[in-house]
């Protein structure tokens, strides 16, 4: 009976998050969703692949949710390869890639060969095709611009502007659900540079 319980609390569980999936995509806020990332795709055309534009948007709903108490999207976030990465993502991008609201630019680079000139293939951008729809309040309007002109899509500048929601993402394992919460006041995160293989380092607070 125990393992019949426990097959059964697996398959429910499994039911309530594809429940969950098919809400977030059919819900008001995919269209704010589908709206945030056409605002950042149309910001940096031909520059956001999906790292630039899933940290971009982490940012954004992070901020939004240290003034406000709540995100713009309403979205979870997971902690992908990379990056933080709103649940559903892939399924929002081929909704705007279907319906021609975003198309994907290859970003090739030429490499000099004994056989010639070479194309390689670095990666994937994304290029907006529609216009932004206006879904957006007017605070929420001046806090992706904050972020879009902060970040510039230079990712080198996440842990000098927004370190706390970089420790946020950045201690959570890999596929899980990255919490929003609200910062204790008058505590500001600096950086504590560690070497380990010359890019890794760690978040303390003061």
């Amino acid at each position: 009976m125990d393992k019949e319980q426990s097959t059964k609390n697996q398959h429910d569980e499994q039911s309530n998050f594809s429940s969950q999936m098919f809400h977030y995509i059919r819900s008001e806020n995919s269209l704010k969703l589908q709206a945030a990332i056409l605002f950042f795709v149309t910001k940096f055309p031909g520059r956001m692949n999906r790292i630039l534009l899933c940290k971009h948007l982490y940012y954004m709903d992070g901020h939004f949710f240290q003034k406000f108490g709540k995100t713009i999207t309403g979205f979870l976030y997971l902690h992908i390869e990379g990056s933080p990465q709103p649940v559903c993502f892939n399924e929002i991008m081929q909704i705007l890639i279907t319906e021609k609201k975003i198309e994907v630019i290859p970003f090739l680079e030429t490499e000099n060969r004994d056989e010639g000139i070479v194309f390689t293939l670095k990666g994937l951008t994304f290029k907006p095709i529609a216009e932004i729809p206006d879904v957006f309040d007017r605070e929420e309007k001046k806090v992706m611009n904050s972020i879009a002109s902060t970040l510039g899509g230079d990712l080198s500048l996440e842990t000098r502007f927004y370190p706390n929601l970089y420790q946020e993402y950045a201690q959570t394992g890999l596929y899980e659900k990255i919490e929003m919460k609200p910062f204790a006041e008058g505590k500001r995160p600096h950086l504590q540079w560690k070497a380990w293989a010359n890019r890794i380092f760690r978040l303390k607070w003061q």
